[in-house]
C-alpha cells in the first residue's frame, strides 16, 4: 500500500516525529497551535532552507523556522503553526512563502520575523471537491451524449470513481486535512507553484495570498506524489515526484507535458544550474541521478556506488552541482563532465535533506539540524 508520507520514509523515521504527534492530537489543533520558542531548535529536523541575503532561512519539524548565520548566531521566527514545515522560497519582493504538512502556506512579508497563514489543508479539500464535482458535471454531459453500450459502461466507472472521490474528500473535511505539501517554486513572471501529496499541483498569482487547484493540467492519473517543483530563470518548470515521474513546462505552468526519465523509483528532488538552465539534474533513491544537459529533453542515467538516497542539491556559480542524502552523503560533480564526481561523507552520519553553497563552505541541513562542511580543507 502506498503511503503518502513515503517521501520521508526514505530520510529517516525521524522525519516522522511531527507527523506522528499530528496524529495522536488534534491536526486542527496543530494548524491553530503556534511553534514554540526552543534553543534546540537549530539542531532539530530541518527540512529545508533557502539563503536570505548573508543569512539563511530554515524551516523544519514542529513549525519551526529559523534565520541562521551560524552555530552561535541564530533566530527563531513566529510561526503560527506546529506542523512540519518542508519547503520555503524566496519572493521577489523580499517576502517568503513556506509550505507544511496538513496543506498549509505561510507567509512572511520583507524584514517581518512573524508568519501568517494564507492558506490550509481544509482549503485544498474544498478546491478538490469543487474540482471534483466540475468533472463529474462534464462527465455526465458526455454519459447523456454517448449512445455506444461499452462506451457507456466505461463512463459509468469513471462517473463513479469520481463519486467515491467527492465522497472520501467530504470525509476528509469532516476529520481535518492530512495531505502535506511538499515543495514551493517562482517562476519567472513570478507566479508560484507548490506541489504535494497525492498529485497535488497549486498555482497562485498574488504573491501568495490565494491559490488556485490546478491538478488537472498533469497527466497523473494515479495522484502519485509530486515531490519538488522548480523553476528555472526562463518559462521553464520542472515537477519530478513518485515511480520516476516527471513533468516539464515551456510555457510558464499554463501547460504541462509529460518527461520520459530513465528511472523507475521515486525522485525527491531536481536542480537547474542558474549560469546555464539547460543542465538540470534530477535525484532520489538509492544513489541514482539523472543529467540533462538539453532541459529535459534526453537523460543521462547514473548510479551511485552506494544504496543511500539523494535527498537534496545545490548549484553554486560556479556551474557544479552539490547533492545530499541520507548517511552524511555529500557528492559534488559537473553536469557536463560527469567523471568529475566527487564522493565524500560528512562525519555527522545524519541524513541530509538540503545543502546551500555559502562562500567556501557547504550549509547542510536534515536529520541533526544547521550543519557545515568546508569546500576547502
Amino acid at each position: 500500500m502506498r503511503t503518502p508520507y513515503i517521501i520521508f520514509g526514505v530520510i529517516s523515521l525521524f522525519f516522522f516525529a511531527s507527523h506522528n504527534l499530528a496524529k495522536a492530537e488534534n491536526r486542527l489543533n496543530l494548524l491553530e497551535l503556534p511553534s514554540k520558542n526552543s534553543r534546540l531548535a537549530s539542531k532539530s529536523v530541518v527540512m529545508a532552507m533557502t539563503q536570505v541575503n548573508n543569512s539563511i532561512l530554515a524551516v523544519g519539524e514542529r513549525g519551526h523556522i529559523i534565520n541562521w548565520q551560524n552555530d552561535s548566531d541564530w533566530q527563531q521566527q513566529q510561526s503560527p503553526v506546529s506542523v512540519a514545515i518542508t519547503d520555503v522560497a524566496l519572493l521577489p519582493d523580499g517576502s517568503k512563502i513556506a509550505v507544511g504538512h496538513n496543506g498549509v502556506i505561510l507567509k512572511a512579508e520583507n524584514n517581518s520575523q512573524t508568519w501568517r497563514k494564507v492558506f490550509t489543508g481544509e482549503k485544498l479539500i474544498s478546491l478538490k471537491i469543487s474540482l471534483l464535482k466540475k468533472q463529474q458535471q462534464d462527465l455526465q454531459q458526455v454519459i447523456e451524449q454517448t449512445q455506444d453500450e461499452d462506451e457507456l459502461e466505461d463512463l459509468r466507472y469513471q462517473n463513479d470513481d469520481l463519486i467515491f472521490a467527492i465522497e472520501d474528500s467530504q470525509n476528509e473535511l469532516l476529520s481535518g486535512p492530512n495531505k502535506p505539501l511538499l515543495s514551493v517554486a517562482i517562476a519567472a513572471n513570478g507566479s508560484l507553484f507548490v506541489s504535494g501529496a497525492y498529485g497535488t499541483l497549486l498555482t497562485s498569482r498574488d504573491q501568495g495570498e490565494t491559490w488556485q487547484l490546478i491538478t488537472e493540467r498533469l497527466d497523473n492519473p494515479d495522484g502519485f506524489h509530486l515531490n519538488a517543483v522548480i523553476a528555472t530563470s526562463g518559462n521553464h518548470l520542472y515537477i519530478v515526484g513518485e515511480n520516476g515521474l516527471g513533468f516539464q513546462s515551456e510555457n510558464l505552468g499554463k501547460t504541462w507535458t509529460t518527461m520520459p526519465l530513465p528511472y523507475a523509483g521515486s525522485l525527491f528532488g531536481i536542480i537547474a544550474n542558474p549560469e546555464n538552465s539547460a543542465q538540470v539534474i534530477a535525484f532520489g533513491l538509492q544513489g541514482n541521478f539523472m543529467v540533462s544537459l538539453d532541459g529535459g529533453a534526453q537523460w543521462q542515467h547514473k548510479k551511485l556506488p552506494t544504496s543511500a538516497s539523494l535527498l537534496g542539491g545545490h548549484f553554486s556559480k560556479q556551474g557544479i552541482a552539490y547533492l545530499v542524502g541520507h548517511g552524511g552523503l555529500i557528492i559534488n560533480l559537473k553536469p557536463e563532465d560527469l567523471d568529475s564526481m566527487n564522493i565524500e561523507k560528512h562525519p555527522s552520519g545524519a541524513a541530509l535533506a538540503s545543502v546551500v553553497v555559502k562562500e567556501k563552505t557547504l550549509i547542510l541541513a536534515g536529520q541533526f539540524g544547521m550543519l557545515t562542511w568546508p569546500l576547502e580543507q
